[in-house]
């Protein structure tokens, strides 16, 4: 039996809630990975891009058959593009979470301990950076404006955690070839932390765009 073009939607959306969840626990491995020097974890969330890969050419060929057969109009264009648009931001979330497990194994081999300030700092950015994505993806499944919106303020915290830690960083004078590189990977944890919770932002951007069809929420210079 043909699906209606409602069911077409539906099951399209299911698809990235999908894929949403996959993402959010190689975000949490990832994490895990990173701070208990777990190789395992690490290598498992590298080897689950393959499946979130997958995800994202499934739901942007469906998009495209949907768009194609049934030509849809007003809410439900806005909807097929904001899921196309949506699933790229996710995807990228997913390839920063691999990012972590590989830097995490880095850490691991060249027997690098975090201080624990610095590890306080991180964890405590990488746990907002955990709530901030599973509230852009709820945004979107409930379609709640309200909840999308506040994500924008939730950012600013981990952009303040992320100067907190950088200040801590480079507020040691070292030459010291060891502490360089650990100012590096750590600046650059930041950096990959920072990442998902702009991404999470405009994941929030589109279910607004989506729900309201207000251009602003999509292009902040109009």
């Amino acid at each position: 039996m043909r699906k209606t073009f409602h069911e077409k939607l539906d099951e399209v959306n299911e698809n990235l809630i999908e894929m949403g969840s996959l993402v959010q626990d190689n975000v949490s491995e990832a994490i895990n990975a990173l701070f208990n020097a777990d190789m395992e974890i690490a290598q498992k969330v590298i080897d689950n891009d393959t499946k979130i890969d997958d995800y994202d050419i499934m739901i942007e060929e469906k998009c495209m058959y949907i768009q194609a057969e049934h030509q849809p109009v007003a809410r439900d264009l806005r909807l097929i593009h904001s899921i196309y648009i949506i699933v790229i931001y996710v995807e990228r979330i997913g390839d920063i979470s691999v990012s972590i497990a590989k830097l995490a194994k880095r850490l691991y081999k060249e027997g690098r301990h975090i201080n624990k300030e610095i590890m306080d700092l991180l964890m405590e950015m990488a746990n907002v950076v955990k709530l901030i994505l599973d509230k852009a993806l709820k945004a979107f499944k409930n379609k709640d404006v309200k909840l999308a919106a506040r994500l924008e303020q939730m950012d600013d915290t981990i952009d303040d955690l992320q100067k907190t830690l950088y200040r801590k960083l480079y507020s040691i004078h070292s030459k010291d070839e060891d502490y360089i590189k650990l100012v590096s990977n750590m600046s650059l944890a930041s950096r990959y932390l920072e990442r998902i919770g702009d991404n999470s932002v405009n994941i929030g951007e589109r279910v607004i765009y989506y729900l309201t069809g207000d251009f602003k929420a999509i292009h902040s210079d109009i």
